[in-house]
């Protein structure tokens, strides 16, 4: 259990990270020019779940419980929800 609380504190951290700080910034930019991934790496609801699904292939706190690949994409929606709840109640900033 507390594999799957650290890896969602990475999650949340990963994606505030990307979406709202300064030194991500020319980065984020780099990415506005490039047409397919534009979307999904620069909208804050798309990225948390890229970014948990992608930090599940390392951290895979569901092995145990599912299929490898399944216990990925079930923490990838974990990851994407709780970073929702967080950005939806205020408790991490959210700029536009």
């Amino acid at each position: 259990m507390s594999s799957f609380i650290i890896y969602l504190f990475c999650s949340l951290a990963l994606s505030y990270a990307w979406s709202d700080t300064e030194i991500s910034k020319p980065l984020r930019n780099l990415v506005a020019r490039v047409p397919y991934v534009r979307k999904p790496l620069l909208c804050h609801e798309c990225v948390s779940f890229w970014i948990s699904l992608g930090l599940s292939f390392l951290l895979n706190p569901l092995v145990d419980f599912t299929i490898p690949i399944v216990s990925n994409i079930l923490s990838g929606f974990c990851g994407f929800f709780i970073n929702m709840v967080f950005v939806r109640k205020h408790l991490v900033p959210y700029k536009d």
